[in-house]
């Protein structure tokens, strides 16, 4: 791979006893400082953007009011291959919320919004502008040592505004659109998205941490995307009971018998969204296995990135080769994962 964790056949040829040890050696300890790093550099990116916006007399945004999500805002890097969401707040001069105009002047709006950002990041060093769409500005930016980061900068406006007392009335909004115009909602939920994998316990987003380093290593470049690999985590974790304290080696095993049987995968959250409107969405939209539905969004369906030809075998083989090592081929999983490292 050649990054820094590059460790030959290690952990998977390692006795199970051993992965704790392998984890904070070779993910915790070179994580902390890369994630200091990217902080450092996304501030100075952050910074430098808005003086170029106010220069050119477009007071866009206040750095206070960016959301860093993605692996950086959550909690889940891993050092190298990691990636940062930030959900840029437009002030409303430049980009009024979709209720008090419509889905038209909001598109028009944002295309503007997007052009000005583009100008301005192109005016900055160590920025490599990679592509841009109707919602989102992707780039990479240099961290240190020749090590880059990738960036999705959503600029959006507090799009919530107006619907309500609860999040269920942007959805049940959401779900009488065309998939396009729902992705104008979207970056308002990327924080809630961030909140709900930044609260979830440091041992499940350590663990989260070892299943991408799996999917980063074993998997092709476009099915690693982090949010499903996150999400997946969280789900068997719950499943096993919410244990404080468990085995790493039998939460991987389980984690990674999932990943070969996602044609059953089906979960949803009723975190912010009741179960019918989750259904209500499921049918409305024709989502198919693997269904794992946004926390934050159920029109949603986080799994859709292995919804591509293959993908679903191409996953489940990886998963498998995997589970024939001598890491975790022996290894017994316990409904809590409980924290024994027994053999079968």
């Amino acid at each position: 791979m050649g990054n820094w964790f590059s460790t030959g056949p290690e952990p998977w040829c390692l006795d199970p006893s051993s992965l704790e040890r392998w984890y904070i050696t070779n993910i915790l300890e070179g994580t902390q400082k890369f994630n200091s790093d990217c902080s450092e550099a996304v501030d100075r990116l952050l910074g430098s953007l808005n003086i170029k916006c106010v220069t050119a007399g477009k007071n866009l945004l206040d750095t206070p009011d960016v959301i860093k999500g993605g692996s950086l805002g959550k909690g889940t890097m891993i050092g190298g291959l990691s990636e940062v969401d930030l959900v840029a707040y437009i002030n409303p001069s430049h980009l009024a919320p979709i209720c008090s105009s419509s889905t038209q002047d909001y598109r028009t709006q944002l295309k503007a919004v997007i052009d000005e950002l583009k100008k301005a990041l192109g005016r900055l060093k160590n920025v490599g502008i990679r592509r841009s769409d109707a919602y989102t500005i992707s780039f990479v930016i240099e961290v240190t040592g020749r090590r880059f980061l990738e960036v999705d900068l959503l600029p959006t406006a507090e799009n919530f505004h107006g619907y309500g007392l609860g999040p269920s009335d942007i959805y049940k909004e959401m779900l009488q659109l065309s998939g396009y115009d729902r992705g104008f909602y979207s970056a308002s939920l990327v924080k809630f998205q961030w909140d709900f994998v930044k609260n979830q316990p440091g041992y499940v987003k350590e663990l989260i941490s070892l299943v991408k380093f799996w999917a980063c290593t074993s998997l092709p470049r476009a099915l690693q995307k982090s949010y499903p690999l996150e999400l997946i985590t969280i789900y068997r974790w719950e499943n096993a009971g919410k244990p404080a304290y468990f085995s790493k080696a039998q939460g991987l095993k389980d984690i990674l018998k999932a990943m070969t049987a996602l044609q059953v995968l089906r979960h949803f959250w009723t975190d912010m969204y009741d179960a019918d409107l989750a259904e209500q969405a499921i049918t409305k939209l024709g989502h198919r296995n693997p269904i794992l539905l946004d926390p934050a969004n159920p029109t949603n369906n986080a799994c859709w990135v292995y919804q591509k030809g293959d993908d679903i075998d191409v996953i489940a083989k990886a998963a498998e080769s995997s589970l024939q090592t001598v890491l975790l081929r022996d290894v017994i999983v316990y409904a809590n994962w409980s924290g024994r490292i027994t053999s079968e």
